[in-house]
């Protein structure tokens, strides 16, 4: 049977916690020994098991020689309260009694011992320190909280066992919260319990499920609310992170081949100009692009010697450059859906796709298939599948064809490559135009209206100066005679 690591336990005494409670087999009798020391004698054992038989009645199960054995003890516990930290007596039977552990330090700078027993009858917990042992975790548990729902470990505090809970736990096993009603102790041997105060109040802290306990923030040596907590991420944001963590390491992948393969062309064609265009290119164009800049440049380093000439060499990094400034990347494994224009095979990489789009007017958005080398041209892209295979590019300003060219924004006026205007838009901007036209259209009238008034005032000689007005301004009874325009 394998042992379950979460209930091997060892035993201490309260009075000298740096010595752990070891059974002698061949002696039949106890020592109280120093954790740190190596035990080599198999007769020796220090981890044990604690199996329930009846509420004083436990046996400590061992392992010996691949085998386990059972020896019958009795224990009283401190309180039988199932929250408390277990404190406990331990008697043995020897022939038709039962004799009490003791152990026989004199303070906490004890050294190794054999334990003293002492014939005893079973009554209430003795609370001498030299009769109390408490048990410890052979592998210690994180002290694991939930509160509100979150799960958060607490700085400095280990799981304490408890076997009385342990037992209850196993009647309500469908109760998760169960999980998190748990006692933890102050472990100084962990780095980070110089955080918790050096208070007898903080070596136990009792929890319960989603309860946050004022200890925490009164144990903390920062006296904040989570000064002791460390939250446990939930399995959602640990993939997360892990996808940021796997394209992060993918795009330094990225930068190490880009970097080689632009050495290596710089060292054979290179000059002051194409390590001014790298600069440029470098600072400019997005991790996406990058990509792309690596699989065009090591196409191009793979060509015969006579085609790979400083002059080339230019005109593909100004080509590159022209290119990453005039697309931007819509999907990296998406397929563009909408009014198709054309495909175009043997397409080597996504800068050629680019130069065959902008060799169309109406091609506004483009989708390049890396494994079959197609370059597929698009007018509209109102929707996108997923493709791996695939990755859709768009322009980003109809103006910017081969450079800003008036002549061809004007032929691609109506084949813009952002999205269509939304209908409600559509129709708000249609009311706001037919309104702003019926205003400006009377306005319009009214001005013409008052330009004939006053051409035929002239025309006629009927036109009057309207000095009265300045009556109706002096004196408030006058009225005005006559009409003006």
């Amino acid at each position: 049977m394998k042992t379950n690591k979460n209930y091997l336990y060892i035993i201490k005494n309260v009075k000298s916690p740096e010595l752990i409670l070891v059974y002698n087999i061949s002696n039949n009798n106890f020592i109280l020994l120093d954790k740190n020391k190596i035990i080599i004698n198999d007769n020796y054992i220090s981890n044990f098991e604690l199996h329930y038989i009846t509420e004083q009645d436990y046996n400590l199960v061992y392992i010996y020689n691949n085998k386990k054995y059972k020896k019958p003890i009795k224990i009283v516990f401190s309180s039988k309260n199932h929250e408390n930290p277990l404190l406990f007596n331990i008697y043995t039977k020897h022939n038709n009694s039962y004799q009490i552990l003791k152990s026989n330090c004199e303070n906490i700078l004890c050294s190794t011992h054999y334990v003293k027993t002492k014939t005893s009858t079973i009554t209430s917990f003795n609370k001498k320190s030299a009769y109390v042992f408490y048990l410890s975790y052979k592998n210690l548990l994180p002290c694991r909280i939930r509160i509100n729902n979150d799960l958060f470990n607490v700085l400095g505090y280990t799981k304490t066992p408890n076997i009385l809970n342990n037992k209850k736990n196993k009647n309500n096993q469908n109760n998760q919260s169960n999980d998190y009603n748990i006692t933890c102790d102050v472990n100084r041997d962990l780095h980070n319990s110089y955080k918790v105060k050096y208070t007898n109040k903080c070596k136990y802290i009792n929890f319960k499920d989603n309860v946050y306990n004022n200890k925490l923030k009164d144990c903390s040596i920062t006296n904040k609310k989570y000064g002791l907590l460390n939250r446990i991420p939930k399995i959602s944001e640990i993939f997360t992170q892990l996808l940021k963590r796997k394209t992060l390491v993918k795009a330094g992948k990225v930068n190490r081949k880009l970097v080689k393969i632009k050495n290596k062309l710089d060292d054979k064609l290179g000059d002051n100009e194409t390590r001014e265009y790298n600069d440029k290119l470098k600072n400019t164009i997005t991790p996406e692009y990058k990509e792309v800049l690596g699989t065009v440049l090591e196409d191009f380093s793979n060509l015969d010697d006579d085609k790979k000439t400083t002059q080339e060499y230019k005109k593909l990094l100004s080509k590159i450059y022209e290119n990453s400034k005039e697309y931007k990347l819509l999907g990296k494994y998406k397929m563009c859906k909408g009014v198709k224009l054309t495909n175009v095979c043997n397409i080597e990489n996504v800068v050629e796709c680019q130069d065959k789009c902008n060799q169309i007017h109406d091609c506004a958005h483009l989708s390049y298939d890396r494994k079959k080398k197609v370059c597929k041209l698009f007018n509209t892209c109102k929707t996108m599948k997923n493709d791996y295979n695939h990755m859709t590019y768009s322009k980003k300003s109809i103006l910017r064809n081969n450079g800003y060219n008036l002549y061809n924004s004007f032929l691609l006026h109506q084949n813009t490559p952002i999205p269509e205007m939304p209908l409600f838009i559509r129709i708000m901007m249609f009311i706001c135009g037919t309104v702003i036209v019926i205003i400006l259209s009377i306005l319009f009238f009214r001005l013409f209206k008052i330009l004939i008034k006053f051409i035929l005032c002239f025309y006629y000689d009927t036109c009057y100066s309207p000095t009265e007005l300045l009556n109706i301004f002096l004196f408030r009874d006058a009225e005005v005679q006559k009409r003006y325009i």
